[in-house]
């Protein structure tokens, strides 16, 4: 009888292989973590690694001649002088800010992620709602004394070039940076199909640095100063009072995030919004996609026709939905949304409204249904409303 092979066993498993009891691969990430999409997170356990023997320590070290002990430095710069300048390697040195993002993001690794949030963009929104609950018991707080948390964008821009240089397989100068390369490559992209046009629009983005997690904290501060101009007290208490209800559940996600998968969650929502721009040229009910602070980033002609604004204005968060909205109508808005924000199980809503129009017309009675889009984390990524005129 043939004799089966006898599977290799791997001298220590990752650490959720491990916690399993189950067979781990030499690969990381292994095979069994890529397979439960948690390939990012699959590492060793140091703590419980075993020392392997290995074969060629053990054996006795044979001598090495003398001419190559030489130093490494001597064999390189040999082969430099007689290398073409352009295969020279290049030592570049790392700005102040990459050299502080990056001893910040690996000293946010390090730390124990359940005494903390792995993402700085995850933990500063938490802080934000867990602002929000406390000022439910202080009705009459001043927006001067509660100072949410803010970024710091550390985004360089690189800088032009005015050599010419040749074009690439699409059209593009090899001198141009990778912003110009972006707006060119969706301005005009390869005559491929959609699916991989849009691969190209969004790496080309990602390339540029203009692709990265959403600074919602400002979304909430411009939700807090709007509140406090706005609305009367008792309003305000009925909207802090949902966004404080789900941020039990919002925590409990967002302490296993990212900032890669932040950054992934929103090349999701690049996706919606482009396939929300053929969907609103298509259909003739007026209708908005919004995030889930309440700033509006897509819009038909139809439903700037009825709040009387231009179409470019319902992009890029110009305008949030609570702002054209009555005071009644805002808070009826927001409590019925925190009430399915995390609930799987329902995500459309149909209810009523007041808009109220931009250039100081009468307010128009709408019967108004909003759509909860939710990421993988079951995470609302964005809202789609549809607005009928009654």
């Amino acid at each position: 009888p043939k004799v089966k092979p006898r599977k290799r066993k791997v001298g220590h498993a990752c650490i959720f292989c491990r916690r399993s009891h189950m067979t781990c691969d030499p690969g990381r990430p292994c095979q069994r973590c890529i397979k439960r999409n948690i390939a990012h997170l699959c590492r060793d356990d140091d703590s419980s690694r075993k020392p392997e023997k290995n074969y060629e320590q053990s054996q006795p070290s044979k001598p090495v001649p003398e001419p190559l002990q030489a130093p490494a430095t001597d064999i390189v710069l040999s082969d430099q002088v007689n290398a073409p300048a352009h295969l020279i390697p290049q030592q570049t040195e790392l700005k102040p800010q990459q050299n502080a993002s990056s001893a910040a993001m690996q000293t946010l690794f390090e730390m124990n992620p359940n005494k903390m949030f792995v993402s700085e963009h995850a933990g500063s929104e938490f802080s934000s709602l867990a602002d929000f609950a406390t000022l439910l018991d202080d009705p009459s707080y001043n927006l001067a004394q509660t100072t949410l948390p803010a970024f710091t964008d550390t985004t360089d821009t690189a800088e032009t070039s005015a050599v010419p240089s040749s074009r690439n397989s699409q059209g593009i100068p090899e001198n141009s940076t990778a912003e110009d390369k972006f707006f060119l490559t969706a301005a005009d992209p390869l005559e491929t199909s959609p699916e991989e046009r849009l691969k190209q629009v969004i790496n080309a983005k990602l390339m540029a640095g203009l692709l990265k997690p959403f600074n919602y904290v400002n979304g909430y501060t411009r939700l807090q100063s709007y509140m406090d101009k706005n609305m009367s007290i008792q309003s305000r208490q009925r909207i802090l009072k949902p966004l404080s209800i789900f941020r039990p559940a919002f925590r409990a996600v967002a302490q296993s995030l990212t900032d890669v998968d932040l950054v992934l969650v929103e090349e999701s929502f690049e996706r919606i919004l482009l396939d929300y721009d053929r969907i609103f040229t298509s259909m003739a009910i007026p209708a908005c996609l919004w995030r889930r602070t309440g700033e509006i980033y897509r819009g038909n002609k139809e439903f700037a026709a009825l709040v009387n604004a231009d179409v470019l204005d319902l992009r890029d968060g110009k305008l949030a939905i609570y702002e054209l909205m009555q005071e009644d109508s805002a808070v009826n808005y927001w409590e019925k949304y925190g009430n399915i924000a995390f609930d799987s199980g329902h995500k459309a809503v149909l209810t009523s409204c007041t808009l109220l129009p931009r250039s100081g017309a009468p307010p128009i009675q709408c019967c108004f249904s909003f759509t909860i889009r939710r990421d993988r984390y079951n995470i609302p990524s964005c809202i789609v409303g549809n607005f009928i005129p009654v």
